[in-house]
């Protein structure tokens, strides 16, 4: 994915659009998700794929995979599939953006800023983002980072990683597959988007 590619897109969809434009991805990314499920599968495919190997995490580049919080019983809601851009790594586990947490066009136009921040080959294709939390932090242009803003633990993992290659980015944030627990997905964005507001 290039960084024009990625800005048109927010430009062209409008919000009332992101639903359908959602259920065209649903195809594509129908296998990826039952290969997350299915850990032999995932195996077979990160054996034969060389850029969906996720033995080595980096930074700045965005993940799926099966969770259970391990202080799921205090939590409102949580998503137990999160798809996460990773900040920062820990021996436990790591720092992201559940990009979940947000209502679809939320999601495009967050990530559209993110562009920014990315990190591209000659071709100028995105290879990762060279974000941080000080960064997110320090800017009310991003304050969408908040509600994404989740610490995740190895072992709490019910899943392989999931490697999202940065040129499927622009599909992979556009499908609904969050899975909320404690909350429905309407009412999650609606607490993220007032908390977006009041920061």
């Amino acid at each position: 994915m290039s960084t024009s590619k990625l800005t048109e897109l927010a430009k062209e969809y409008k919000a009332t659009e992101y639903p359908r434009l959602s259920k065209d991805s649903i195809t594509w990314f129908k296998e990826k998700i039952a290969e997350i499920k299915r850990p032999a599968a995932i195996i077979r495919d990160i054996a034969q794929e060389q850029s969906r190997r996720t033995n080595q995490l980096n930074l700045g580049r965005l993940y799926c995979f099966a969770y259970d919080p391990k202080t799921k019983d205090d939590l409102p809601y949580y998503d137990r599939f999160p798809m996460v851009l990773m900040l920062e790594k820990y021996p436990d586990g790591f720092l992201g953006l559940n990009l979940h947490y947000l209502p679809y066009n939320y999601r495009v136009a967050f990530l559209n800023k993110l562009v920014k921040y990315a990190v591209t080959n000659k071709e100028d294709d995105i290879v990762r983002l060279r974000v941080t939390y000080d960064i997110l932090n320090a800017s009310r242009r991003l304050r969408e980072f908040k509600p994404c803003l989740k610490r995740y633990l190895f072992n709490h993992m019910r899943s392989r990683l999931l490697a999202i290659q940065p040129n499927e980015w622009e599909t992979a944030t556009l499908l609904p597959i969050q899975s909320f627990k404690g909350a429905t997905a309407n009412k999650v964005w609606k607490e993220s988007v007032e908390e977006i507001k009041e920061s």
